[in-house]
């Protein structure tokens, strides 16, 4: 039984922390139409800033984007932290169905989610980032709508994640992560996510739903590989074992990688948002990975994780 409340789908009291913040994240990858994207929003309000990123791919060319790191945020700001600029979140029946819409002039997306799964809360598996104040928690389904770019019309039927987190999370101090989410259908789903902290710990978050329940995973190897000019993801494999005692491997390509690198103020290094395929068990599924280190040599690679009970 998760311990989140209703009340969690909405906006959190602001923390003393100067760097608290609340974001509200989607992606999705529609296969058929070869589009794929992501958007996230979140506020600073101790800190009087805003981020909105957002982008949209046609297989692995850039249709659209959205990158603003100062937007001029009040602190007392409200119910607005779920919607400011071009982007916004709305809940539509708790821990089911949201609508996220975009508008920039040029890109207009209005899309429902619908969720197959339980929300996965972080600190039910692992209470590290809890412990610092930090919360987090997602869910996979699938996205239906529209989007225009241009005079151009789509019709988007793809997969994907929305996720919620608030709090402190000490992030400018985290040496890497490495998050990955993949979907193959209704029933058989997974998600993994692991990071180092500034204090030396190793942390790794995750499930695997077989169309029941989020079974939390109990260790992960995953290994990565780069392109071989700039510094973006190329592919990974991913080895699960869940606390169930079920093993896992799946195989990744990235299908395009959006560049945020030194562009977050409170957060340094690089990072790249992902659209990603996999292969799993003879099916082949999708989803977004998502990667970031602070300086090369923390760049995940090679790397393995035990979850303490």
């Amino acid at each position: 039984m998760s311990s989140l409340t209703l009340q969690d789908e909405f906006i959190h009291q602001t923390g003393e922390e100067d760097t608290w913040r609340e974001a509200f994240y989607f992606d999705f990858v529609d296969a058929e139409s070869g589009l794929s994207g992501f958007g996230y929003a979140g506020v600073h309000p101790n800190q009087e800033t805003g981020d909105v990123m957002f982008a949209l791919w046609k297989n692995d060319i850039l249709l659209a984007r959205f990158l603003v790191c100062d937007f001029n945020i009040p602190r007392n700001i409200g119910e607005e932290r779920m919607g400011f600029g071009p982007l916004h979140f709305s809940p539509k029946e708790p821990f089911k169905t949201w609508d996220i819409y975009f508008d920039d002039g040029h890109c207009r997306l209005d899309l429902t989610f619908e969720t197959i799964h339980p929300a996965y809360f972080w600190a039910d598996s692992e209470a590290t980032l809890a412990d610092t104040k930090s919360h987090h928690y997602e869910q996979q389904g699938r996205y239906t709508g529209r989007v225009r770019v241009g005079e151009t019309t789509y019709e988007v039927n793809g997969v994907g994640v929305r996720d919620h987190a608030w709090g402190w999370g000490a992030r400018a101090g985290i040496k890497c992560w490495l998050w990955a989410s993949a979907q193959f259908s209704p029933d058989f789903a997974f998600n993994v996510f692991q990071v180092a902290l500034a204090d030396g710990r190793e942390i790794q978050y995750g499930y695997i739903y077989r169309g029941d329940e989020n079974f939390f995973l109990a260790s992960a190897r995953l290994e990565a590989e780069y392109s071989a000019k700039g510094k973006a993801p190329a592919a990974f494999r991913a080895d699960l074992v869940s606390r169930s005692g079920e093993k896992l491997s799946a195989t990744a390509r990235i299908i395009n990688a959006f560049n945020t690198s030194f562009q977050e103020r409170n957060k340094q290094g690089y990072h790249f948002f992902c659209a990603t395929e996999y292969d799993c068990e003879g099916l082949k599924g999708y989803g977004y990975s998502n990667f970031h280190w602070r300086e090369d040599r923390f760049r995940p690679e090679i790397w393995t994780v035990d979850q303490e009970e």
